[in-house]
């Protein structure tokens, strides 16, 4: 009787994996530190420094997907 568990490929992360997710959670944390500094940031810049900080930190929820996708080694149909 063959044993399943010996079969199954090992799932581990490159180091390019950890890179960019480590680039991923920096762009993050610095989207919040923008936003929150868009609360007392001088006049007139309020405004961009607050969906700056919105967008970055949602672009680096997305980075990590957009990497996965590229680096998929399925075929596409």
């Amino acid at each position: 009787m063959s044993n399943i568990a010996t079969k199954r490929t090992r799932n581990s992360a490159s180091f390019a994996d950890v890179v960019v997710f480590v680039i991923a959670f920096a762009l993050f944390v610095f989207g919040l530190y923008l936003f929150g500094a868009s609360f007392s940031s001088p006049a007139g810049t309020e405004f961009w420094v607050f969906w700056a900080g919105l967008l970055l930190s949602s672009f680096a929820f997305l980075l990590p997907m957009i990497y996965m996708w590229i680096r998929d080694p399925r075929p596409r149909a």
